[in-house]
């Protein structure tokens, strides 16, 4: 298995510490901050999970992991851990089950 996370979020809304999160757990971290550069990267890399920041500003965060998902499909590929971060928003049960979401992080937040 991969040592890579991806982590996808504004450069200017970070609602998810990285370093926090990895540096305990051996992980490398990719940064990507809109949906092409998220799917692209996913195409080309496996990854242990992809956290998703829910407060993003300037792209759908549900939209990116539909589209994660159906890449997936696609390529006839075993579902990626996908988890969000988020400051205030809570995905509901719905959501969390269309989109097979993980779970959710809220102990990694920046202040």
């Amino acid at each position: 298995m991969t040592n890579k996370v991806m982590v996808i979020q504004d450069l200017q809304n970070k609602t998810f510490d990285s370093e926090a999160f990895t540096s305990s757990r051996s992980l490398v971290v990719e940064h990507c901050t809109t949906q092409s550069g998220a799917l692209s990267a996913f195409q080309k890399n496996r990854y242990r999970c992809v956290v998703v920041s829910i407060d993003m500003e300037n792209e759908d965060p549900l939209a990116i992991i539909g589209a994660l998902r159906n890449i997936e499909t696609a390529l006839g590929l075993s579902p990626t851990q996908i988890l969000v971060a988020s400051r205030l928003r809570q995905l509901t049960q719905s959501e969390i089950r269309k989109f097979n979401i993980g779970g959710q992080i809220r102990s990694h937040r920046m202040s």
